[in-house]
């Protein structure tokens, strides 16, 4: 196992496969096993980094709120400690913000930017109904099988098989994070937005959304091809749409 120190946190991240390299960045509460399906197909093709967030996983990390920059601190962290100068990222719901924010901060390092199923933030993000929303917030007070049932609804499309489902949940409850560790995160979303600065972001990019999509509505999949500078403008592809062709360099 690889640990790498970075602003009071041992952020513990692997790597798998042989190529350019790959970081990906999982969402909100989730550590990087979740990649379990996603990951192995990627490594046919690339160096897949997978790290876990502060809060998640076998990171470890003691502060009250993990804040946005601190963890795309984290990922510029890691990437050294791979010994990569820069790398393809693709970011996941919370993993794409993290992701907006490092291409942000560290735009040398960004090969290409893959935001799946993300937003902006702030007062840019289009909201959840608030049902959904509020469940971010109440889900800390169930039991770990409880909320992840009751979040499946919203994070599943419909025809979705509940062997697939049960699967995902099986590796979640595994990995399962802390309540505070959770919250952590949680928190640091609050008041973030990457929304501003977009404008002056220079790197190929894709956005990401499912059609179905109802704690992040699909609408936010538009805002950032809408917000970089022209001239460079993301690509905003269908639902189905393969993420990674089946050859080096996206």
């Amino acid at each position: 196992m690889a640990y790498v120190e970075n602003g009071g946190a041992a952020i513990h991240w692997h790597a798998v496969g042989e190529g350019e390299p790959l970081l990906l960045i999982m969402g909100l509460g989730c550590s990087s096993a979740m990649w379990f399906r996603l990951a192995p197909r990627l490594a046919r093709h690339y160096r897949v980094i997978l790290m876990d967030n502060r809060g998640v996983g076998q990171t470890q990390a003691h502060s009250l709120v993990h804040r946005v920059s601190s963890m795309a601190s984290d990922v510029d962290a890691v990437l050294s400690a791979a010994g990569e100068s820069s790398a393809h990222v693709l970011g996941l719901s919370m993993g794409g913000m993290i992701a907006q924010q490092f291409a942000l901060d560290y735009p040398q390092r960004v090969r290409s930017l893959i935001l799946a199923a993300t937003n902006c933030g702030g007062s840019y993000a289009i909201l959840a109904e608030h049902k959904v929303w509020r469940l971010l917030f109440t889900k800390v007070d169930m039991s770990p099988e409880e909320g992840l049932r009751s979040m499946a609804p919203y994070t599943y499309a419909r025809r979705t098989s509940e062997e697939l489902i049960e699967e995902d949940h099986l590796v979640r409850l595994a990995n399962h994070p802390t309540r505070r560790g959770y919250q952590a995160q949680l928190y640091g979303l609050l008041g973030w937005t990457s929304y501003p600065p977009l404008a002056v972001l220079h790197c190929r990019a894709l956005a990401l959304h499912g059609k179905e999509a109802q704690l992040i509505p699909p609408q936010n999949g538009v805002l950032p091809a809408r917000r970089t500078t022209p001239g460079q403008p993301p690509v905003l592809a269908p639902p189905n749409h393969q993420l990674l062709p089946a050859h080096p360099g996206p």
